[in-house]
């Protein structure tokens, strides 16, 4: 899991998305910040995807 600090976020990976899932879940979905946690890192993974880097 990457945890240096990006400031462009290019460094996200499906096992950091699963694991901020992971916690969102066990905190029963109350936590606002893992969920624009997990907002940033889903964008990040598309723009990969799509090559916008």
């Amino acid at each position: 899991m990457n945890m240096i600090v990006n400031r462009d976020r290019v460094g996200s990976s499906t096992f950091e998305l699963l694991f901020f899932k992971l916690l969102y879940s066990l905190t029963f979905k109350r936590s606002r910040h893992l969920r624009t946690i997990i907002h940033r890192i889903e964008k990040d993974l598309e723009a990969v995807k799509n090559k916008q880097v």
